[in-house]
């Protein structure tokens, strides 16, 4: 039992390694049982643990090393509650490209690879390993999105390391001045003696570097230029694990990094919040002119993002747990919406909203996954979407500017996907019925998990977030209010973005070079130093 956390990382990586030695159609099955291994045993140690109803916090120090010193890991309910919508997303995404006769071996080498170091990433209790585990995750994530071989795909996935490698790098380097501080690059001990540092302009330095990191792993603005080039290059799969996880890891460290330096207060509220309205707003922007069907998703990813800083950045500890559950939520819906834009384009060899019509007569179960997925982002009632949205939205008051900059958000967002469900009506241009058993069954497996969540979530939260959301109720209004809302994000859409002015083109057609992207990334972190070390 005590050994569960290691076999959770190595099961995976030892698999992927079989996998690539033999290429075998047969030895590819060994991607299944791990899974099926490691989901038993994360449930087994999860529930072994509880007591009380109540998850106990696990420590595990490998070769009983002082864990001042040694490799470290750790489990609580947020990590654990990550390493479940980790196992989950990786079934999805492997039943949507398994197939045991087209499977490339080397691609299901990565993709398992892949989950072993993001299931290390998320349980690790030691700074260092969490930056191995970083710079491992952006290289197989690189090789991914280039696999294709294509042009755009390679540029993509160059971009997007020469990026992140630039924000792992500045969190290596905060991590240097911890350890000069305190001795250790264990995060307990650190989070332990933050409080006692007397040299706080080392620490608040510190600070900015290692969030300046975070936040281009977890796409903010104005550093979230590689999210849509490496999401529209990917192949659907690997976008909808980018999008629905990969990014979501980068604010699983913004929590975690939060935690360690909440004892010092660094006033890191109003800036992510900030932020976070910025992210918000430029993401939705920048969704609702596209009319490519992945990088309106993709853009939505960033705007969604915002969201999620929004929550995390509050005070209030219903908003912050609504931003919490958002995390898991979005990652439910998006991997659904990437995967089944995945399968439109396959069938209609066309990225293009304005091209795309009769999906519904062509594909009605995926139809029907997608709509519940468009109904839950853009926050239905009795739908997952609705409860974290309200969570965080209704945390504030009516006359709080930040409840406003939420209902315009959340406009956006309804207009972005008005826009996209043109696609399910009109003549059907295809002569056959595309069938493909399994990945409707990924999507249709996502669509219930919607629901179930959208009307089970407070046993739901109890259960996995140790967390109480029977504040949030279904009302009359809140529908009333979400009509409203797609009555206004229709008029929006048909007045101001289906004529397609120019200033609607330019916007679409805006693009940053590497060489900006870096500019943004020197801004952003003179931006925090200014707000981080001088001003406090």
């Amino acid at each position: 039992m005590t050994f569960i956390p290691i076999y959770i990382i190595v099961i995976p990586i030892v698999t992927s390694i079989l996998i690539y030695i033999f290429k075998n159609k047969h030895i590819n099955y060994l991607a299944l049982v791990s899974q099926l291994v490691i989901t038993a045993l994360a449930i087994l140690y999860f529930y072994v643990h509880r007591v009380d109803g109540t998850f106990l916090p696990q420590t595990f120090v490998v070769g009983l090393w002082d864990d001042r010193i040694g490799i470290s890991l750790r489990n609580d309910y947020l990590s654990m509650s990550f390493v479940f919508l980790s196992i989950f997303s990786w079934w999805m995404v492997l039943l949507y490209t398994f197939n045991k006769e087209k499977t490339d071996h080397d691609f299901l080498f990565f993709l398992t690879f892949l989950q072993g170091v993001f299931l290390g990433l998320l349980q690790t209790n030691d700074l260092f390993n969490m930056f191995v585990f970083m710079e491992l995750t952006t290289i197989i994530v690189t090789i991914l999105i280039a696999f294709n071989k294509a042009g755009t795909s390679f540029r993509a996935g160059l971009y997007y390391l020469l990026v992140n490698t630039s924000g792992v790098l500045a969190f290596l380097i905060g991590i240097i001045f911890l350890y000069n501080t305190f001795g250790t690059i264990n995060i307990q001990h650190i989070t332990n003696g933050m409080g006692d540092v007397s040299d706080t302009m080392v620490i608040r330095f510190t600070y900015v570097l290692m969030l300046a990191g975070i936040s281009v792993k977890a796409a903010f603005f104005p550093v979230f230029t590689w999210l849509p080039r490496a999401h529209g290059a990917a192949k659907s799969g690997i976008s909808a694990l980018l999008s629905g996880l990969i990014v979501k890891g980068g604010l699983y460290l913004f929590i975690r990094i939060n935690e360690m330096f909440a004892l010092a207060d660094y006033h890191y509220a109003d800036f992510f919040f900030v932020i976070g309205a910025l992210t918000g707003i430029v993401g939705i922007v920048f969704a609702i002119t596209q009319t490519d069907i992945k990088q309106m998703l993709a853009y939505s990813t960033v705007s969604q993002i915002g969201l999620i800083i929004i929550g995390l950045s509050s005070s209030d500890v219903n908003v912050y747990l609504g931003g919490q559950l958002h995390i898991f939520n979005h990652a439910l819906f998006k991997i659904l919406l990437f995967m089944g834009a995945g399968m439109i384009i396959h069938v209609f060899h066309t990225k293009r909203v304005t091209e795309l019509r009769g999906v519904f007569r062509a594909m009605p179960l995926v139809s029907i996954a997608m709509i519940i997925g468009m109904l839950s982002i853009t926050g239905a009632p009795l739908l997952n979407g609705f409860i974290s949205k309200s969570a965080i939205m209704y945390g504030f008051e009516s006359t709080d500017l930040r409840y406003w900059i939420l209902f315009l958000i959340n406009i956006g967002t309804a207009t972005l996907f008005v826009k996209m469900s043109q696609i399910f009506f009109g003549k059907k241009s295809l002569s056959f019925r595309f069938q493909n058993y399994i990945q409707d069954a990924a999507l249709i497996i996502i669509a219930f998990v919607i629901i179930l969540f959208g009307n089970f979530y407070i046993p739901i939260g109890q259960g996995f977030f140790g967390a109480d959301f029977s504040n949030i109720q279904f009302t009359l209004w809140k529908l009333v209010e979400y009509l409203i809302i797609i009555g206004v994000a229709f008029g929006i859409f048909y007045f101001l973005i289906r004529p397609d002015y120019k200033g609607v083109k330019l916007i679409r057609n805006y693009t940053v070079s590497f060489e900006s992207a870096n500019y943004l990334f020197v801004m952003y972190i003179v931006t925090m130093v200014i707000y981080f070390v001088i001003l406090y």
